[in-house]
């Protein structure tokens, strides 16, 4: 059974432009070689990324745990000293209630 994740990424402030290109360049090699930021190439799938002028947010799918361990230590050492990087493991409300929402529509 897979997990979806947010992963949230945060600049750490005013960086180095030869800095933020060569970590950029990483990560986007990376994507394209295996479809994740994390340079794993199985257990995890990337599903839609967003920037913000802040950072950004990706969702990724889990399906391995140790995938997941491999795909964040992937982060800490190739992207940590620009972001900071959380990953927070998501619940489907809509699903999660939809019958509770049902039963109140039945009741009216």
């Amino acid at each position: 059974m897979s997990q979806i994740y947010l992963q949230r990424f945060e600049y750490r402030g005013a960086i180095d432009r030869a800095v933020f290109d060569a970590t950029w360049g990483i990560a986007h090699e990376v994507m394209a070689k295996t479809g994740n930021w994390g340079g794993v190439k199985k257990g995890i799938k990337h599903l839609h990324g967003y920037g913000t002028s802040w950072g950004g947010f990706a969702l990724i799918e889990v399906e391995d745990p140790q995938a997941l361990a491999e795909y964040q230590l992937f982060h800490v050492n190739s992207y940590s000293h620009m972001v900071k990087i959380t990953f927070e493991p998501l619940v489907d409300l809509d699903d999660a209630l939809a019958p509770i929402y049902a039963q109140i529509k039945a009741k009216a």
